[in-house]
């Protein structure tokens, strides 16, 4: 099999000749490549070259492209103010977010009642007051260009793009990144109506977005973000109340439009994952960032979508070469023998993770993940 191949297989939930390996790339391109991270975020060429080097260096069957040491994703993606290596911070940091509650609450009725676009230009003014939305729209264009080319030459490279389009997630983590985490609990008690109202607009704005960026790049899986939507944050009332028709909205969009929902699992949703079991066998696809225990995933997802993960930053960058062999043998003897699981880093490789370690995830799946028949 090839690497497309073996990434069809899997999310078929069928088994492939090998476990198929696919860490999550950002900063550590520039890490490895000997980059500094300020180029790789503002030279969309040099961060290809690194991508492209990484993976086939460590013989990955899928890659992201470095999407989220993207600047232009990152400020229409976020509702915090970006802060750029060799702009704001030395030119080899990791980049940051500002975190100051830029959403208001009377954004949820601008939301509902004039749609995402106007809504946007609003936000997007108050955050970056030196820039408009037509500019930051340009701005996209012009990413998106250098997006649909930066896939092609993965694909050209023989190895599997991870996304097409990466969603935010459903409109409960833009708010709560905008709004602030005390705020956004505030407004659950005081306005889950106008939340209510706004996601719906969210959504109804954001898909479209992302249909039409995977029919032009052929790239057929839709990063979706989840992280404060989790158990960690919100009791299960709220997350059927006010996440649950997101989602359901947005598999059902993407799955008839015959893309694969790409669900990225930060923290532990160990105790909200049977939800996700309702959704059509063998269309969506859960990546794991290393806090939720693989073993119930596997026990709750199997045989319903496609698993990934989820070897710990923290292991990749402060373990053993050994330690991270072994983890990695668990996951695939533990999660990855019947097939539908691909080997990966929980979340992204750390931009100080040891090369050691990322080789041996490379050993790992080469060493116990050839299928015996």
């Amino acid at each position: 099999m090839n690497a497309f191949e073996r990434i069809e297989a899997v999310l078929a939930l069928e088994k492939p000749d090998r476990v198929p390996l696919s860490p999550l790339l950002d900063h550590w391109a520039a890490t490895y490549t000997g980059l500094t991270n300020a180029r790789l975020m503002q030279d969309p060429e040099a961060r290809i070259q690194a991508v492209l080097r990484t993976a086939k260096d460590f013989q990955w069957d899928m890659t992201t492209i470095a999407d989220t040491a993207n600047p232009t994703l990152l400020r229409l993606g976020v509702p915090q103010r970006l802060l750029l290596p060799g702009v704001d911070l030395p030119e080899r940091s990791v980049h940051q977010f500002e975190e100051k509650g830029f959403l208001m609450a009377e954004d949820y009725d601008l939301l509902a009642a004039e749609g995402l676009f106007p809504f946007l230009q609003v936000v997007m003014e108050r955050i970056y007051p030196e820039t408009t939305l037509e500019s930051a729209l340009r701005d996209l264009s012009e990413a998106s260009r250098e997006i649909d080319e930066h896939l092609r030459c993965v694909t050209e490279a023989g190895i599997v793009p991870a996304v097409g389009f990466v969603l935010p997630g459903p409109a409960f983590e833009y708010f709560c990144l905008g709004r602030g985490i005390t705020e956004t609990a505030l407004d659950l008690r005081r306005r889950l109506g106008k939340m209510r109202e706004a996601a719906r607009a969210f959504r109804e704005g954001m898909l479209p977005l992302a249909v039409e960026a995977v029919e032009r790049n052929a790239v057929r899986r839709v990063f979706i973000g989840m992280s404060r939507s989790s158990p960690a944050f919100i009791p299960p009332q709220i997350f059927e109340e006010l996440v649950l028709p997101d989602l359901e909205f947005y598999v059902d969009g993407l799955t008839q439009a015959r893309i694969v929902p790409w669900f990225h699992f930060d923290t532990d949703w160990t105790r909200f994952l049977p939800y996700f079991r309702k959704f059509p066998r063998a269309s969506c696809a859960a990546e794991f960032d290393g806090f939720t225990d693989m073993v119930k995933a596997r026990e709750i997802l199997g045989g319903i979508m496609a698993i990934k993960g989820d070897v710990p930053a923290s292991l990749l960058a402060f373990g053993t070469r050994d330690e991270v062999l072994e983890y990695c043998r668990d996951l695939i003897l533990k999660v990855g023998r019947q097939g539908g699981f691909i080997l990966s880093s929980g979340c992204s490789i750390p931009a100080n993770a040891r090369v050691e370690n990322v080789r041996a995830m490379t050993e790992a799946v080469e060493t116990w993940g050839r299928s015996s028949g």
